[in-house]
């Protein structure tokens, strides 16, 4: 309950006819002027932070482990990854170079298949004419 002035110097007043001067001031300078209302109690001071509670909080030392604005200058931007191929693209890639590979191998097919058929007929032509003679 906090007292007011005219109660504080009836104390003092009190206090100096009953203790002497330097008694009074001495117990006055220990007695908090506004009362104990504005005092805060151990259930205010739980509700700040504690050394404890401040050690899960990141230090310049932690930051300085994380990319800075400057550091994401030399990244790519959206607009720079519009110029790279998306999936759907590599896969009509991939379906041309199947088709072009499947093409490839049977050209190569037929002329080493033509290739042959013309050896062969080559080396028997002189044979079916010996038989034949």
């Amino acid at each position: 309950m906090a007292i007011d002035e005219i109660e504080r110097n009836t104390l003092v007043n009190k206090l100096i006819t009953t203790l002497g001067e330097d008694p009074a001031a001495t117990l006055m300078k220990t007695v908090w002027p506004h009362g104990t209302d504005n005092l805060a109690t151990k259930d205010d001071l739980r509700e700040f932070a504690t050394k404890d509670d401040l050690r899960n909080f990141a230090t310049k030392d932690d930051l300085r482990n994380f990319a800075t604005k400057d550091d994401l200058r030399n990244f790519a931007t959206k607009d720079d990854l519009r110029n790279f191929a998306t999936k759907d693209d590599l896969r009509a890639l991939e379906e041309r170079m199947r088709a072009y590979v499947d093409s490839a191998i049977a050209r190569q097919t037929r002329t080493i298949m033509l290739a042959m058929a013309g050896f062969m007929t080559a080396l028997m032509a002189p044979l079916y004419a010996g038989l034949l003679a």
